[in-house]
This record gives C-alpha cells, sequence and structure tokens, in this order.
C-alpha cells in the first residue's frame, strides 16, 4: 500500500478503498488524462463518430422497444493497463419511443448508476419508463461495469470452493 493510501485509511471511516487506492504511476496517468478530457476542443475527438458499439438483444413492447448492448470502453486504447478487465466493456440499456412525439426533436437522458444502483432494473422501472411514457424523453442507461460481473464470480466461487453463499466473503 503506498504512504497515500495509508494516510488516506488513517482519515476514513468507511470500508471503501481498504486495500488502496492501486498504484500510484496509474492514479498519475489518470489525472494527466483527466485534463485532456476536461477540454471541450481535445475531448470531442477521442472517440471517433463510427467507435463501434453493438447491439446485443432487442425487446419490442406496444409503445417502445428496448435495446440491450456493449462496447469497449475507450479508456482501454487512451490508458492501456489502467482499466481493470472487468471494467473494459461497458454495457447499456436505451429504450425508445415506437414514435417520437416531435419532430425533428429526439430527446435523450443519459442515466448514469448512483452508489448501490448495480443493474438496469431500477432506473428503467422508476425513471426511464415515465419519462418514455410520459414525455415521449428516450433513455440510455449505464451499467456500472465492475458490478456486471460480479454475479458470475459469486456463482464461480461458490461451485468452486464449495461453500453456502452465506460463507462467501
Amino acid at each position: 500500500m503506498s504512504k497515500l493510501d495509508v494516510v488516506y485509511r488513517s482519515i476514513l471511516l468507511t470500508k471503501f478503498f481498504t486495500k488502496g487506492w492501486g498504484n500510484p504511476e496509474k492514479l498519475k496517468r489518470i489525472f494527466e488524462f483527466r485534463k485532456i478530457i476536461s477540454n471541450r476542443e481535445t475531448c470531442q475527438h477521442l472517440v471517433s463518430r463510427d467507435y463501434p458499439v453493438y447491439i446485443d438483444k432487442v425487446e419490442e413492447y406496444p409503445q417502445y422497444k428496448v435495446l440491450d448492448g456493449h462496447f469497449l470502453s475507450p479508456l482501454v486504447h487512451h490508458l492501456p493497463g489502467v482499466v481493470p478487465k472487468e471494467s473494459q466493456i461497458a454495457r447499456f440499456q436505451v429504450l425508445l419511443p415506437k414514435e417520437w412525439p416531435a419532430d425533428p426533436l429526439r430527446p435523450v437522458c443519459l442515466h448514469l448508476a448512483g452508489t448501490g444502483d448495480h443493474y438496469f432494473w431500477r432506473r428503467r422501472t422508476l425513471l426511464a419508463r415515465p419519462l418514455l411514457k410520459e414525455s415521449g424523453i428516450a433513455s440510455i442507461i449505464l451499467e456500472n461495469p465492475f458490478y456486471i460481473l460480479q454475479p458470475i464470480c459469486f456463482t464461480i466461487s461458490i461451485k468452486v470452493v464449495g461453500q453456502s453463499p452465506n460463507k462467501v466473503s
């Protein structure tokens, strides 16, 4: 653990980052990249307009459709070796009305996950659907990338270790 981590842990009361913030060199690279993305002129050219985005599934409903998809995080290219393997693929859902109520306007709301909001259900049900049905506003819901694999890893650890869910830490 770095000295920064030791000082930070000594004043922090929560259980977040108990094993440190990671490699200090990677943190430096992230802070340097922050300067690039905070400049609108340089940031707008970091991801090309034809960056590959994959639609994995489409569900049709009477008033709207839901698209599930994924893409490789552009940070994988801009900060090689910094993004953990579990966070390299970004997953999303898009809710689109079958008919836009106000052509040519096509409003879209981007929903980012808050702490503890690891899946699509809550934001889709409580935010995106009402926006769509009441105001014709589409939604893009981004998943917290690390949490996508947690249930899979949890299941694998139970099968491999042979423990019950109550004993897995």
